[in-house]
């Protein structure tokens, strides 16, 4: 009896802490719950081995890792610089790298920065209002203006611009203004536009 009763402990142990799932639960990644992720930017929820006639978002989708937003064309943003085909994030230089969630100094690159010429004429990547001027520095330097834009969906700050106004409808492609110029105090940097989400979230998969 003395050599039987252990061993029906441990099996006992063994079966309420195994079968009945009563160790100590993995972590698991949080779930989608439904598709308004992606239905509000305009995107539909299907498998990614589907064509998509744009690109595949992740996360935003309920169900498998493999059922994706895809968001087309119509629904990306626009170009925002004049001269250029597309939206091309800074890479780095010595002033530093432009991509989201980079290192700069003591603080995160809560931003992307895009690659414009100086002077080069802005445009709205989406349709919304502008709702007043922003300032990043707020230190009144040449550099240091820009504006607010957002509409149901979207909310961005566009710095290192000179606006041509700071309220008011826009459309998406419509002239904002032109890029400050970065040469005059940064020689050497990759002269860009600041592009900021107003909740500091990433940008990249709008671009």
């Amino acid at each position: 009896m003395s050599v039987k009763t252990p061993f029906i402990s441990v099996v006992l142990a063994c079966w309420l802490l195994f079968c009945h799932g009563l160790a100590t639960p993995k972590r698991e990644a949080k779930k989608v719950k439904s598709d308004v992720a992606c239905s509000r930017i305009g995107g539909i929820c299907q498998r990614s081995s589907y064509v998509c006639a744009g690109r595949y978002l992740k996360s935003k989708c309920a169900g498998p890792a493999t059922r994706q937003c895809c968001l087309e064309d119509s629904g990306a943003w626009d170009v925002l610089c004049s001269g250029h085909h597309s939206n091309r994030v800074r890479g780095c230089d010595k002033f530093g790298c432009g991509h989201f969630n980079s290192k700069r100094g003591s603080h995160v690159h809560k931003a992307v920065d895009i690659v414009c010429d100086d002077y080069t004429v802005v445009h709205a990547p989406f349709t919304g209002m502008l709702r007043g001027r922003v300032q990043p520095h707020g230190d009144s330097s040449t550099n240091d203006d820009g504006v607010e834009l957002s509409n149901s969906v979207h909310c961005v700050k566009i710095f290192n611009i000179r606006p041509s106004r700071y309220k008011g409808f826009v459309s998406k492609g419509e002239s904002l203004g032109y890029v400050l110029p970065m040469q005059e105090k940064y020689s050497g940097i990759t002269s860009h536009l600041h592009l900021q989400m107003c909740d500091k979230s990433d940008p990249t998969p709008y671009i």
